[in-house]
């Protein structure tokens, strides 16, 4: 998998390819005109430079797109969920149907809330954000993520939802691993 800061990289140069190409073409330029009004090779350079790195710039999106944290990509990646949690939201706690996992097998974790929009965010036990997923009133978001230490984590939420928002934290630990 391409680590995000080549991704990031990669993007960033395109975008300065992108800003070079327009600077050449308004530099070109005696005077600005619609595109309509434009003739012959700066016409021609114009529409194709739009065209072409919009061609590349959908091409990359489409590219990339396996690497988001989407439920197939994670799947892919670490396999079929060998626990399962149930967490519901309610203003100002978490329900979790177990409050230990074991390391180094696919957790999924169903997130559903009864009150009001939520944010399920997991904390590694040094205060480092791992992972997220919306919390929604008669919605089930299902978030597949593998812990690969043992340790207390923490869940927050991440969406302000009330006065009491400053609480909602529950611990979860995580066991070595059974294998």
């Amino acid at each position: 998998m391409i680590e995000p800061k080549v991704i990031l990289e990669i993007f960033i140069i395109l975008g300065v390819i992108w800003t070079a190409g327009c600077a050449v073409v308004v530099a070109r330029s005696r005077r600005a005109m619609p595109l309509q009004q434009l003739e012959g090779a700066e016409a021609r350079l114009r529409v194709g430079l739009l065209g072409g790195l919009g061609g590349v710039a959908i091409a990359l999106f489409f590219l990339t797109l396996h690497w988001l944290p989407y439920a197939k990509a994670r799947r892919a990646e670490l396999g079929s969920p060998e626990v399962t949690v149930t967490v519901t939201a309610v203003q100002w706690s978490w329900i979790l149907s177990r409050h230990q996992v074991p390391a180094d097998v696919a957790v999924e974790f169903t997130v559903t809330t009864r009150d009001v929009n939520h944010d399920f965010a997991i904390y590694d036990p040094n205060g480092r954000l791992l992972t997220q997923v919306q919390a929604m009133p008669g919605y089930t978001n299902r978030l597949l993520y593998a812990f690969h230490a043992p340790g207390t984590y923490t869940v927050r939420c991440l969406e302000y939802c009330g006065l009491g928002h400053h609480l909602m934290t529950v611990p979860l630990t995580v066991t070595a691993s059974p294998k």
